[in-house]
């Protein structure tokens, strides 16, 4: 669905709502949120037939796309998105794990060939296209299925059966992944920014961050380099740095991990010199942890220093 949210309880990309302007509209996102598809697809097929000749009424035509391809509903996904496609220049469809059931179908590889031509033919021609759409797919393939186990989690809960293999899965498709980017980075070198752009470039960092320890302290240091060249996101490499110092035993540095008690509450988890966090966030263009952890429902209450 539109617009990327980063939650760091669990380390991903949650593709959000972003189209709840009316109550009928945030039904039908909240049924898909709740796992009804079925009838969520039916609250977006009410709302696009009755507003079709509407321009704003794109974000309802692509999450109703959205919502038939987690559906295996491949064939009229597949209509609805060509739909929302056909004029735009976005190409946020191109990474969205929503379309994970669509990517193996010829029409998937025509759908990118046509939107990264107009991109081209308005922007100027980009140097890497094939790298590109790998890592689109890449990106795709690391964030799928988290929404199913969020259903999953809802309904069954967190001690489900059904979670262990929903992981098992992520665990195969993140491994197959691994191995494919440190191929690409072998061959031809650290996916630049300003090579794949910023949306493509998000895969690296994604990727690593689900590796294991070692992988990521080996690439850590290649990605600092790239970052402070700009052509890397700093924003990413400060997560990754505090997820490897946890790893490690050692506070985090940005304060970007958030842990879970068991009653649900949200939690900073070990930080090094809590007090001076503002400042060491305002050095890498982070906003201010109150407002970070705001969106976990914690109130922030350590007064903040410099040094």
């Amino acid at each position: 669905m539109k617009q990327i949210i980063f939650t760091l309880v669990f380390g991903y990309l949650f593709f959000g709502n972003t189209f709840g302007q009316t109550s009928e509209r945030s039904t039908a996102g909240k049924l898909r949120d709740e796992g009804n598809l079925k009838l969520a697809i039916e609250e977006y097929a009410k709302i696009y037939e009755r507003d079709s000749t509407n321009s704003t009424n794109t974000f309802n035509t692509y999450n109703y796309a959205c919502a038939l391809a987690l559906d295996r509903q491949i064939d009229t996904a597949f209509h609805y998105l060509n739909i929302t496609m056909a004029r735009d220049t976005s190409v946020d469809a191109l990474y969205d794990p929503d379309f994970y059931f669509l990517i193996e179908d010829d029409r998937w590889s025509q759908l990118e060939k046509e939107l990264i031509e107009r991109v081209e033919f308005k922007y100027g021609k980009l140097e890497d296209v094939d790298l590109l759409r790998e890592l689109w797919t890449m990106q795709i393939k690391d964030q799928a299925f988290y929404y199913h186990i969020d259903v999953a989690e809802k309904k069954f809960g967190k001690e489900s059966s059904i979670l262990p293999a929903l992981w098992e899965l992520k665990k195969k498709i993140n491994e197959e992944n691994l191995d494919r980017l440190i191929e690409i980075i072998d061959t031809k070198g650290w996916p630049k920014k300003s090579v794949v752009k910023e949306d493509a470039a998000r895969t690296v960092f994604l990727i690593i961050q689900h590796a294991d320890l070692e992988t990521q302290k080996k690439y850590l240091p290649i990605m600092k380099v790239s970052s402070n060249n700009g052509e890397a996101n700093w924003n990413y490499l400060a997560l990754l740095i505090d997820r490897v110092n946890l790893r490690e035993g050692k506070g985090q540095i940005y304060g970007s991990q958030i842990g879970q008690n068991k009653n649900g509450s949200s939690y900073v988890m070990d930080l090094q010199e809590p007090e001076y966090v503002n400042q060491r966030r305002k050095e890498v263009g982070l906003g201010l942890i109150e407002d970070y952890v705001r969106n976990y429902g914690i109130e922030w209450t350590i007064e903040q220093k410099e040094k």
